[in-house]
This record gives structure tokens, C-alpha cells and sequence, in this order.
């Protein structure tokens, strides 16, 4: 169950930005009860850790977790530092505040990377002053005293006392300002695969989306919106949807017309019955044809590199892609007094209160944001316009509203990944890369092509450089799953493998001279290992390579596949991974299971398309993922090369589809051009 922690604003001093040596944390001390074990008391020393008598640990996380894990993961982290039993442990969300948490914004593969030493030090500071409060209470020096599985123990004569039973007089200790940390070979809860903490909810039904919210006097709402972007409403008639049983009224807001209701399919059996008048504005002839021609229009001449005795030449086209999280937009407000309240999933909670706040004209403190577990995220729920809207309507109501997007207005009203269109260009001397150009145009990028800067390659080719631009779109774009990765990744890997054959070089091989990176090298040839690299298959079958370093952790994917009767059939996907350090190998193989489906996904299927200004994708039916009679075996294999644990949600992502696309060509001698994968269009 997702709940809120209990202490003010005053009850703390919160962790502050940077992290030394110095345990940086206030402490809101509860004094004991005096009976020499402070056993009615709680042990709440910041924002982010409270012992209460009974034993449990509570770690409040204030990141938003769309299923990546990051809640049981924070909470390993400080587990391990204050040597808790795990079996004691729970976990509680965070309102979104940042004047309490700090920064709150998920995304970027930067949860972990950005709050590991910090939940450290909570943990580590925490058990050393548990520990001083067990010595206090024994009259013995801490030294001879040490912490294991949720007590502390006198080494001495082995008597122990429990984190409840010290609890309070933990409270009355002052806050250390040296703070040693484990090593890693000291570390008993990390690396240890660990299943989430809300799973048994999740399957059972008892975890709360923001889509399971009911609150008292609650009203739903569905919005009308623009046909074409770029149109504005003109006029709306609104006298046959309020003649629907259930509507309640009806509400103007920025983006269109709402419909409020007793129920959602009152709602939106009131939104069929609108009659709204749009002017349908200026790009009713866009469609993907014209941003195509527009997007390659801005390709120029490549960056100059010596001739070689080989040029290679490719164009490369990608999609625009919606998020299409399994939850649709959706949220919960309750505008009333001066105040309000939202339940809602997002990644940017603090950004969600500030956004409000403003809005409404209210200081944040007038607000609270219950943040709620996400049904997807993969950057869209950055944008939080679902729940301005939700604010809006229950204000205009004067009652708290549900709002909820259907698919067709989640798909149509996304903020997109960019289509896009690269010009790679390549010369060799002697089977060697003299030479790289890779040139990409993004719809609704920043203007013209800019100048030719680092090419962002992990290969040591000189004379490589890459220069982005943009073609003018009303199309709404923004981050998705890796970023602009999940673009420029993708045709570079592609474009590698062809300079590989143009050598006369086995891909592999091929990639790995020209790797300096060791950690990326590793990676790579326990891919080629564990996938079988280089040995036979039958004919029509093939395997492909493919590698990404970013986000701090190194992957590689090596795909095996089948073409017959007209159609691509994956066998298998062999993943090679190094996070750094694998706080929990469950999660780093579910993300890199999550990764994997998205980039066969968007490899074989997805793509949203443009006709008449609008978006032609409507549901699952034609924006399509992964169907289950699809997938492939998926292969995961960790490795280690110790440091800072580094990012895994996007990491999984940008070399799953030139590893498909490479394996088609292995298996059929064509080339891929343009995503998704069409095989009657392959080169």
C-alpha cells in the first residue's frame, strides 16, 4: 500500500545536495521513555528512515517508481548500510516536495546513480548512532559493540538489543559527522537477487495506480480535444451531452471541451454527444509524407575526411513513437479552501506541485501531491499537462475530479519520440575506418543543420563527427525511453555493421579493434560468447550484433533469427550486461527484459503515423507491441566491473534493434533502411 510519511516539514532537517565524508543529516530525536531501552519511542533521524519500537524499518523513497524498482532498490541501499533485517523492512512514497526530498524528477537512467551515496549515508549514520545508543545503555565503549540483522550486539558477552528496543534512545544520540561505509565485499542485502517489495501487490490488485483512486464526492471527467494540431476551439453546443444520463456539466479548458460525469462511460458517451466547432488551423495537409520530404531536404554534404579507397553511403528513417504506457493519462484533483490535492503518476512529483502551486496562484505548501505508483512511464508522465488538466476541471466543478484519457487520446496527444532521418557516410583504407559522417534531422528539432561536433561512437575512428538539425513540426515531441539514443544508436550500430562488410570483417571482430573502451570490450565479447557468434544456422537464419555504452553501464545484444514464409520469427536474445555493481540482479535482468521487448517492438511494429495534421494510430490494434506468440528466448548475463552502480532503464534499449536489423541481414543479404521493418522495403 502507498502511504505518505508522517513528519512535518519541522519535525527534520533534510539531507542536503552534496555527499563527503561528513554524515550531512539533521536529526529529529524523540527522547526515550525512560525505561533504559526507549521502547515506546521512534527513531526518526531525517525525511528518509524511522525505526519505530516494534522493530520495523521504514524507508520513505522519493523517487516514482513506473516498474523499474527503484523503491525496492533505495531501500536495499539503506538496509544494507544499517544492517536491517530485510524481513522488517517496508517502503513508503514520498509526497512530491522538494523543499523536503530535494530533486524528485525520474528519469534518465539517474535514480540509483543519483541517490546512491546519499541513501548510504542515511543507513550507515543511522546504525552508528544505534550503536551508541546501545553502548550508552550498556555503559561500554561502541567500539566493542556491532550491528547485525536489525539489533545491535555486545561482542563481548553477546547480550543484544533490538532497533526497536533502542528506538528511542537512538533519538537523543548526536548526529555523527564521520561516516565509514561498507565495502563491497562486506555487503549482505546488495547483489543478492532481491524481488520487489510491492510485487505481491502488483499481482494481487492491491497496489494503487493513480487510475484506482476514489475520493469522497468524486466526479469523472473525460476531455474533448483538438482534431488536428494546431486547430483551436471556436464554439461548443453542449445541449444533447448534458441530456445524457450521468453528465453532470459540462467545462471549458485550454486544450478542449470536458465533459463531467457520475461515471467515466457517462463521460464519454457526453463527449459523442458534443457538438464543438473547430477552426482546423494551418496543418491539415501534414501527414508523414511531408515531414519525410522535409526532414531529408536538410541533409548536406558530409564532414570532410580522407578518401580511402572505399566510400560507404546510407540513409536511415525512424518514426515518431508515443509512450503508450499501459496505463493510460490519468488523474485525480480536488481543488477546494485555498488548497489542493492530487493523486497522480508521475515522474516529476515536485515539478507536478511547483506547476500547480502556480497555477492556481497558491504557495506549495497549499498543495500536496500523493504520488502514486506509474502504469509506464518512459519519460511521457515528465510532462504533467494530464493532471493541469485534472486541476482545471475541479476547480471549474468545485468538486474533486477523475480525469481520464482514453487510448485514443493518449496515442493522438503524446509528447512523441521524434521522426527522424540520418545521411551516414564512411570511408576505409584497407579494411580501416579513415573517416565517419553521420547527419541527423529530427521533426521539430532546433532549426537548420548545425555544425558537424563529436560524433558520440564508441569507436576509436578518426575524422568522425555528426552534425543534428531539425525541420519546423507542430508535433509534439519529447524524451523517450533512452532519448535521443534510441535514434542515434540505432542507425550508428546499423551503419557499423555495413562498414564491417564493406571491409570484408566479421561485425564482431570488426567492433572490437576498434573498441578502447575495456568495460565495453568485455561486454561485447561475453555477447558473442553466450550468443553462439560465428557458429552455423540453418539456411534463412541469422544473428546480428550490436553494443551501447551510456547512463554509466555498458550492454551489448546479440540477435538470432528466422525469415520464412514472408515473415521475421525471433528465436533468441542473448544479453550481455555491466551495471558497474548489480545492486539487485533481478531488477538489472527485468530492465534489460523491458528494454529488450521495447526494441523488438519498435523494431518489427510500432511506428506513429501523420495524415490530415492528425495522428493515425488509434489503439494497440495499429500501434502494435510485441504480441506474446512473438517473443523470443531472452538471455541475460551480468558482469562486473565494480565503481558506482550505473543506469539500466534506458540502457537496455538502443542496440535491440540494430541488432535485429543487422541479424536480417545476415539471414537475408538486404539491408534495413527505415523502421519499423517492412521486408518487401529492405535494400
Amino acid at each position: 500500500m502507498i502511504e505518505s510519511p508522517a513528519l512535518s516539514r519541522r519535525s527534520f532537517l533534510k539531507v542536503v545536495g552534496g555527499v563527503g565524508t561528513a554524515f550531512a543529516l539533521g536529526c529529529y530525536s524523540i527522547a526515550a521513555d525512560g525505561n533504559g531501552k526507549g521502547g515506546s519511542a521512534a527513531f526518526a533521524p531525517n525525511a528518509f528512515l524511522r525505526v519505530d519500537p516494534d522493530g520495523t524499518v521504514t524507508v520513505t523513497v522519493s523517487k516514482s517508481d513506473m516498474g523499474q524498482g527503484v523503491r525496492t532498490t533505495l531501500a536495499m541501499i539503506v538496509a544494507e548500510e544499517l544492517e536491517a533485517d530485510w524481513s522488517k523492512v517496508r517502503v513508503i512514497q514520498a509526497p512530491g516536495d522538494s523543499a523536503v526530498f530535494g530533486p524528485q524528477v525520474t528519469g534518465g537512467s539517474s535514480t540509483v546513480r543519483s541517490m546512491y551515496q546519499r541513501m548510504r549515508l542515511i543507513g550507515a549514520g543511522a546504525r552508528i548512532m544505534l550503536v551508541q545508543a546501545a553502548a550508552q545503555i550498556w555503559k561500554v565503549d561502541p567500539s566493542t559493540c556491532r550491528a547485525e540483522a536489525g539489533k545491535v550486539v555486545h561482542t563481548a558477552t553477546g547480550k543484544s538489543l533490538t532497533y526497536g528496543e533502542l528506538a528511542g534512545t537512538a533519538g537523543t544520540i548526536a548526529v555523527p559527522t564521520d561516516v565509514p561505509l561498507k565495502s563491497k565485499d562486506q555487503f549482505k542485502i546488495l547483489g543478492k537477487a532481491t524481488r520487489r517489495v510491492d510485487n505481491r501487490d502488483v499481482v494481487t490488485g492491491k497496489a494503487l495506480y493513480a487510475i484506482d483512486v476514489r475520493v469522497d464526492g468524486m466526479a469523472y471527467a473525460v476531455v474533448s480535444r483538438r482534431p488536428a494540431f494546431g486547430a483551436t476551439l471556436q464554439s461548443f453546443d453542449d445541449s444533447d451531452a448534458r441530456k445524457v444520463p450521468g453528465v453532470q456539466s459540462v467545462v471549458r479548458i485550454g486544450s478542449g471541451v470536458a465533459v463531467v460525469a457520475s461515471n467515466t462511460w457517462a463521460a464519454i458517451k457526453g463527449r459523442e454527444a458534443l457538438k464543438v466547432t473547430w477552426d482546423q488551423g494551418p496543418n491539415t495537409e501534414l501527414s508523414t509524407a511531408t515531414l519525410r520530404r522535409d526532414l531529408k531536404a536538410l541533409i548536406g554534404a558530409p564532414n570532410e575526411m580522407p578518401a580511402g579507397n572505399k566510400s560507404i553511403a546510407a540513409q536511415y528513417e525512424l518514426p515518431f513513437l508515443a509512450h503508450a504506457t499501459m496505463e493510460p493519462m490519468n488523474a485525480v484533483a480536488d481543488v477546494k479552501d485555498g488548497q489542493c490535492t492530487v493523486w497522480v503518476g508521475s515522474q516529476s512529483p515536485d515539478g507536478a506541485q511547483n506547476q500547480v502551486a502556480r497555477a492556481l496562484g497558491l504557495t506549495n505548501d497549499k498543495v500536496k501531491v500523493n504520488t502514486m505508483l506509474l502504469g509506464g512511464g518512459f519519460g511521457r508522465r515528465f510532462n504533467n499537462d494530464f493532471l493541469m488538466e485534472a486541476v482545471l476541471i475541479s476547480k471549474a466543478a468545485g468538486r474533486p475530479i477523475k480525469l481520464l484519457w482514453t487510448r485514443d487520446d493518449d496515442l493522438g496527444n503524446d509528447s512523441f519520440r521524434p521522426m527522424s532521418h540520418h545521411a551516414l557516410n564512411a570511408n576505409l583504407d584497407n579494411g580501416k575506418p579513415v573517416g565517419w559522417s553521420h547527419q541527423l534531422i529530427n521533426a521539430g528539432g532546433r532549426g537548420s543543420r548545425g555544425s558537424y561536433g563529436r560524433a558520440g561512437i564508441p569507436y576509436a575512428i578518426p575524422n568522425s563527427g555528426m552534425a543534428s538539425g531539425g525541420a519546423a513540426s507542430p508535433i509534439p515531441t519529447g524524451p523517450w525511453r533512452s532519448v535521443e539514443n534510441s535514434q542515434i544508436n540505432v542507425v550508428n550500430e546499423c551503419f557499423v555493421d555495413e562498414l564491417a562488410v564493406a571491409a570484408g570483417k566479421d561485425p564482431y571482430e570488426f567492433r572490437r579493434a576498434l573498441i578502447d573502451d575495456d568495460r565495453l570490450k568485455r561486454v561485447l565479447a561475453l555477447a558473442a560468447e553466450k550468443g553462439s557468434w560465428g557458429k552455423s544456422l540453418p539456411k534463412g537464419w541469422g544473428r546480428g550484433i550490436a553494443c551501447f555504452t551510456g547512463y554509466g553501464s555498458c550492454v551489448a545484444h546479440v540477435v538470432e533469427l528466422e525469415v520464412g514464409g514472408g515473415k521475421i520469427i525471433l528465436h533468441r536474445v542473448v544479453i550481455a550486461v555491466d551495471p558497474g555493481t548489480a545492486l539487485n540482479p533481478l531488477g538489472v535482468e527485468a530492465q534489460m527484459q523491458g528494454g529488450c521487448v521495447d526494441g523488438l517492438s519498435t523494431a518489427l511494429h510500432a511506428a506513429i503515423t501523420i495524415e490530415k495534421g492528425k495522428v493515425v494510430q488509434e489503439s494497440y490494434f495499429d500501434y502494435e507491441w510485441l504480441h506474446i506468440d512473438e517473443m523470443p528466448r531472452i538471455e541475460v548475463h551480468i558482469t562486473e566491473s565494480g565503481g558506482e552502480p550505473g543506469g539500466l532503464g534506458e540502457v537496455g534499449y538502443p542496440s535491440v534493434m540494430p541488432a535485429v536489423a543487422n541479424a536480417l541481414f545476415a539471414a537475408t543479404g538486404k539491408r534495413v533502411r527505415k523502421f519499423p521493418i517492412v521486408l518487401s522495403e529492405l535494400v
